[in-house]
């Protein structure tokens, strides 16, 4: 087997990425050269809680894939202390907890396998997670190793996948994003207030006649600062003890869309998976994320918890922020929001 180098996309051509791929490569190698000393472990059979097994042939293939690709960021015992991966943020998974942030499944429920195996193909945007060539067979036996590391797999059956419903705001996207508004920075009433643990994007004037009308009564803005997010407590671990235990966990910042790289999104016009990363595509990986919430982190899950014309629209109106990220009209935003008053709305 070879080790084949990271797929390029557009977005992995920055330096700092170059310089991040680069670092991981050559600690990989050395992890590999590591490694070729030592003889290779022999496995039993996994049986899983959902009743398959495992045969003992794709769990050794699954630890050379990983070995040579993986453990070099994730750790040789999967806690998410390779050598590369020290220092890295976000820090890499730690697989012992069993615990995924992106699974297609409900908040807590392990991850279905396709979930797994789009992070495989597609990497994580904006983190050192790359889009690796891995052949399919490759793919399959790495993320069947991945469970031997927690028992939860032999103890918990996979969580059920999470349907992606038809979009109802097809051909309606002004309206969509309107309902998208509401639902963004309102509470209850079958919406999601994503502005409470992200930032808010109405001046202060604007945002407090919106939750007036929304939920019957005055809300004062003028002392708080709806526009800073703050840092929240997550399950995955920065450092561990000699058994591989979470000593220290990672404090998680709700992005900013104008501004941060979402993990599971790309910028529109972009190959991803091998085809154009269209603005529906977009939507859809949006919409994923949104009604599944994600694993560990303090983002529920949201499917079920609010109709789906909401969740859609809350998708219609997350795109419209990302598509200003990092622009000059995104920064006059911001100082915009920043500026506005309750008595005098920019």
């Amino acid at each position: 087997m070879t080790l084949r180098g990271a797929r390029v996309s557009s977005s992995s051509t920055s330096p700092g990425r170059a310089g991040r791929c680069a670092l991981a490569l050559l600690t990989a190698l050395a992890v590999v050269a590591g490694c070729r000393s030592r003889s290779s472990p022999t496995f039993e059979p996994l049986k899983l809680a959902d009743g398959r097994v495992i045969p003992a042939e794709t769990l050794s293939r699954g630890h050379s894939v990983y070995t040579y690709y993986c453990a070099s960021c994730h750790g040789e015992r999967g806690d998410g202390q390779g050598p590369a991966g020290r220092g890295m943020r976000p820090v890499p998974r730690s697989f012992r907890q069993g615990l995924f942030k992106f699974g297609g499944v409900a908040v807590g429920e392990l991850p279905t396998d396709e979930a797994l195996k789009r992070t495989l193909r597609r990497g994580l945007h904006g983190t050192p997670m790359f889009a690796w060539d891995v052949p399919d067979a490759d793919q399959d036996a790495v993320l069947q190793y991945l469970k031997t590391f927690s028992p939860r797999w032999t103890q918990e059956p996979t969580g059920q996948p999470l349907a992606m419903s038809p979009d109802p705001w097809k051909g309606r996207e002004a309206e969509a994003v309107e309902r998208g508004k509401v639902a963004y920075h309102v509470s209850g009433g079958g919406n999601a207030g994503c502005s409470g643990c992200h930032v808010a994007y109405l001046p202060r004037a604007e945002l407090a006649a919106l939750l007036e009308k929304s939920l019957g009564r005055k809300v004062d803005l003028s002392r708080l600062d709806p526009y800073t997010a703050q840092a929240r407590e997550s399950d995955h671990p920065v450092e561990v003890d000699a058994k591989g235990e979470p000593t220290r966990t990672q404090k998680v910042l709700p992005p900013d869309f104008l501004f941060h790289e979402l993990r599971t999104v790309w910028p529109e016009g972009e190959t991803v998976d091998g085809a154009p990363y269209t603005a529906e595509r977009q939507r859809e990986d949006l919409y994923r994320v949104i009604a599944s919430g994600v694993g560990g982190a303090a983002m529920p899950t949201w499917k079920g918890a609010i109709p789906e014309e909401n969740l859609w629209a809350l998708a219609y109106y997350v795109q419209s922020l990302v598509r200003l990220r990092d622009t000059d009209e995104a920064e006059a935003l911001k100082a915009r929001l920043r500026a506005s008053t309750m008595a005098n709305p920019p």
